[in-house]
């Protein structure tokens, strides 16, 4: 299998994409929004690994290999990404996965698109897009330049984020999302899911179906401290969205 790389054209912005193309298949897509420092590169072992089903990531604007303007980075611009990566590959009955930051922007296209989808996966971050406060950009990039050995995001794109994001609290508008809903939550104290947040969703969602999974040996990088957990337990609530009438 060889994944495509390319973009979509976002009112001028070019959006890039990573996707595994098995396009005949009859199973569910899934598509993944990165977390906020992330691109669609730090999800290819995913893509790749879920092999039997289409799977894309993107790059939302000012993340890898996608075109990074000097503003527009509200939570309706990360939304406009998702649409147009949605409609440019004619996606439909898919579902989709946001991760840290990415649940945020994953929430706001499904609030807003119930009827293309068919499950949805929220991973360690709580029903809210939150506003970023006074110096975290530069506060963030410290960070990054001390704990990672390559990053996607550069300082005008935080810096812009935290100029232009509001809070949003997402808890009474979960009743309108009817999908199955995954929920992964790392166990130590690096995690940004508490159990009151994990409440709030099992008492506010409008899904049938909501699955709480708990990584024990994980922070809030998941995909890093147990790849193979969440790839089965990704797998396996695919499976059972795969069994469901569209």
């Amino acid at each position: 299998m060889q994944l495509i790389q390319d973009w979509v054209n976002n009112k001028g912005i070019k959006i890039n994409y990573i996707d595994n193309h098995i396009i005949n298949s009859k199973k569910t897509p899934l598509l993944i929004c990165p977390g906020l420092s992330e691109s669609a590169q730090d999800y290819i072992k995913i893509i790749e690994r879920l092999n039997d089903r289409r799977c894309i990531a993107l790059s939302f604007r000012g993340r890898g290999k996608s075109d990074s303007p000097e503003r527009g980075y509200t939570l309706t611009h990360h939304l406009q990404d998702i649409h147009s990566i949605v409609e440019c590959l004619n996606l439909d009955k898919f579902c989709i996965m946001g991760y840290s930051r990415g649940v945020s922007y994953a929430l706001g296209y499904s609030l807003l698109n119930q009827n293309a989808l068919k499950g949805l996966i929220l991973g360690e971050y709580p029903a809210q897009h939150k506003k970023m406060p006074k110096g975290w950009a530069s506060e963030s990039m410290e960070f990054y330049n001390s704990h990672c050995q390559s990053i996607s995001i550069k300082y005008n794109v935080l810096e812009a984020i935290e100029r232009e994001s509001e809070q949003i609290y997402f808890k009474d508008q979960l009743p309108n999302i009817t999908c199955n809903t995954l929920i992964l939550k790392g166990e130590k104290e690096e995690t940004l899911l508490t159990l009151e947040d994990i409440s709030e969703y099992i008492q506010n969602l409008g899904s049938k179906s909501i699955r709480i999974k708990h990584f024990e040996n994980s922070g809030h990088d998941i995909k890093e401290d147990e790849f193979e957990n969440l790839l089965n337990i990704l797998d396996e609530f695919l499976s059972s969205l795969d069994d469901q009438c569209n």
